[in-house]
């Protein structure tokens, strides 16, 4: 790829995917629907640092977002990279092939709060008043949003701060904030500026007092689609745990292997529902390898040159000591070049490394402003975040879904140092099976062996129990659970299980004796050997797909 195109790309494609409000909800009539939550927080001490991804799609005018914290909430900026950064723990599974030579096989059997809002606000949580009911503890610009903190005496006053300020708060919220107003809740408020736009958006970082990280997931349910994603991963000194909330393991039998664990996201739902819907699971828990390396900054070089710049044509020689990849980068970039339009309308000038752009050369740039922006946005943030990774040596990535009905507790974490590393890659053997003398496999229908000793046989590369759903229910299951275990967990100590369905998912998924491999007539070879004197397994890279012959010799 051409690097002008990829500059292109990065100039009409935002750096965050839209769905709709990262935060709790936008559009002070109609709440725009969202589809997923990914928040990171770094509990370093008594300071938990919060980091939201913030995405919206819409007339900048329309957006507003509020969030209740504890008391003392400072704000900034963050940086996607650390999102980018901490996308390495999301859950893989995998399969390894196995070409066995004898068809048929014996089964192997396994062994069978409350957070931070009311303790941070102290004895005088009742708010005296202020103007009109709401004092604005602080109010400035923030990146690219308008920024208030606020705390009041009830929500009609609240209310009427944020209709007269325009912050666009949908209205049928407000029963949903009481609680957190007479808990003695700050709340943090940011619209964009009028120079901005939704493409300008970024990450946002809070800094407050306290050691019990929590999600206001409550309000977020006037604007929750079906099974809203929720992601929450914590930097720490050992695995974080959901305190009120209970936690899952998932059942690996209702996975779709043959489809890399497509269905996880449903999975992960159905486990969730059968907690009660106020569940998690574990994705990821262990140390990480990220320092602040995995967030570069921009080089005392480069802004230099960058602050040289007066003229689109300028940017020609800079943008090549830019990343031009990096997200943060390109939102910058967004704000000055405009990407080509190829339709015959020019004019076009070529900017270097950057590529193509539809801005006349002669056109105005303001290096310097450009500069500060770069500093200001990209090196000061991940300078900040980069400190958490260093002095944080452990990651958590807990992963639920939620639906509007189940969002009435604000799931709260802790940490425990008993309990065991997670892995995030989950593999499993794809058993292929030869179907006559001579060297014919079919890899349409197989067996899949887990890690944990569960059979399941494939039918014409499909999963015939893989958990699926739509619009927030289960469709299909083939009766099989969503959570091999729900347990409580404490700070301290192993999970209590409140429900282990493992005894009744292992006796559902023994290795028939049926052979897989069955349904293309192949017969069983019971000699428990290898064939013609050649290895018994063969093992290979998951990825074949259709029913083949290789030779044997």
């Amino acid at each position: 790829m051409r690097i002008g195109t990829l500059l292109a790309a990065a100039l009409t494609t935002a750096p965050i995917s839209a769905f709709a409000c990262g935060g709790l909800f936008c559009n002070n009539t109609t709440p725009i629907v969202q589809q997923a939550e990914n928040i990171v927080f770094a509990v370093d001490g008594d300071t938990t640092h919060m980091h939201v991804r913030i995405s919206y799609a819409g007339p900048p005018q329309d957006f507003g977002w509020l969030l209740p914290v504890p008391r003392g909430v400072t704000t900034e900026v963050s940086t996607e990279r650390l999102f980018q950064a901490l996308g390495n723990f999301t859950p893989q599974f995998y399969m390894d092939t196995e070409e066995r030579l004898v068809e048929c096989m014996e089964p192997q059997y396994p062994e069978y709060g409350e957070g931070d809002f009311a303790g941070a606000a102290g004895a005088d949580a009742g708010v005296s008043g202020g103007d009109n009911g709401v004092t604005v503890l602080s109010r400035e610009p923030v990146g690219p949003y308008d920024r208030a903190i606020l705390e009041a005496a009830s929500v009609e006053d609240l209310r009427a701060w944020l209709n007269e300020n325009s912050f666009q708060i949908p209205e049928s919220v407000d029963a949903r904030l009481r609680p957190y107003v007479d808990a003695g809740a700050v709340f943090v408020a940011i619209k964009l500026l009028a120079d901005q736009s939704a493409g300008d958006m970024v990450p946002l970082h809070l800094s407050f007092p306290g050691n019990s990280p929590t999600v206001p997931i409550v309000p977020t349910a006037v604007a929750a689609a079906p099974d809203l994603g929720i992601v929450v991963q914590v930097l720490g000194a050992d695995r974080a745990i959901p305190v009120n909330y209970r936690h899952v393991q998932i059942n690996e039998a209702a996975v779709d292997w043959p489809s890399g664990g497509g269905n996880y996201f449903a999975v992960v739902a159905q486990a969730s529902d059968e907690a009660g819907g106020h569940a998690f699971t574990t994705d990821y828990a262990g140390p990480h390898s990220l320092t602040a390396q995995a967030l570069p900054q921009v080089g005392a070089d480069a802004l230099d040159a960058l602050r040289g710049v007066h003229t689109v044509g300028d940017l020609g020689g800079v943008t090549c000591n830019l990343d031009i990849s990096d997200p943060d980068m390109a939102r910058i970039l967004r704000s000055v070049l405009s990407p080509p339009d190829f339709s015959g309308n020019g004019p076009f000038t070529d900017v270097g490394c950057a590529g193509t752009v539809s801005n006349p050369a002669d056109e105005a740039v303001d290096g310097a402003a450009l500069a500060a922006r770069v500093e200001a946005e990209i090196n000061a943030p991940r300078l900040s975040a980069g400190v958490q990774l260093d002095h944080l040596p452990y990651v958590t990535r807990l992963f639920t879904t939620m639906s509007a009905d189940e969002m009435d507790e604000d799931p709260s974490f802790g940490f425990n140092a008993d309990l065991p590393a997670v892995d995030n890659v989950h593999h499993a053997k794809r058993i292929i099976y030869q179907c006559d003398a001579n060297g014919y496999y079919d890899y349409s229908n197989y067996r899949v062996q887990t890690a944990g000793g569960l059979i399941i046989d494939v039918h014409d590369n499909v999963a015939p129990n893989a958990i699926q759903r739509a619009d927030g229910e289960t469709t299909s299951n083939g009766a099989e659970p969503g959570a091999a275990v729900i347990e409580q967990y404490l700070t301290a100590g192993p999970g209590n299980p409140v429900t282990d369905n493992t005894p009744e998912i292992a006796g559902r998924n023994n290795g028939r004796v049926t052979a897989a491999g069955s349904d293309s007539g192949c017969g069983c070879n019971t000699s428990g050997g290898a064939a013609n004197g050649a290895a018994g397994v063969v093992f290979l890279l998951f990825g074949f797909a259709a029913t083949r012959r290789r030779r044997q010799g």
